[in-house]
């Protein structure tokens, strides 16, 4: 991936009643989410869990990965998004447990 990307994978504990439900909300916001009128969601997969069965799966139903062109699309996302805001309305209500959300990429370096 080039420089200045940034990546989110995010991990959800979905009952699996639900799991469509959510999988679905994905596909909603692949479609809306848009910044200054124009996508920037550069490549967004949500995908159910397969081995939920192993231990090592922790219980997690689904993942997602985002990518986005900058720190600032990211933040956008995070905070400002009505597409994501909608998506997290709808995992909000469905998941148990905790959510996991690792993000990686080119961030600034903090001012000390």
């Amino acid at each position: 991936m080039s420089s200045g990307y940034v990546k989110r994978t995010t991990l959800f504990k979905i009952p699996e009643k639900n799991i469509d439900l959510v999988l679905k909300q994905y596909e909603v916001l692949r479609k809306t989410a848009v910044k200054d009128g124009k996508p920037y969601i550069v490549s967004n997969v949500a995908r159910r869990i397969t081995n939920t069965s192993s231990p090592l799966s922790e219980g997690f139903t689904i993942s997602s990965q985002s990518v986005f062109r900058s720190k600032e699309d990211h933040d956008f996302y995070d905070k400002e998004c009505p597409a994501h805001a909608e998506l997290k309305k709808v995992t909000g209500s469905v998941r148990t447990g905790i959510m996991t959300v690792v993000t990686e990429g080119e961030w600034p370096e903090p001012k000390l």
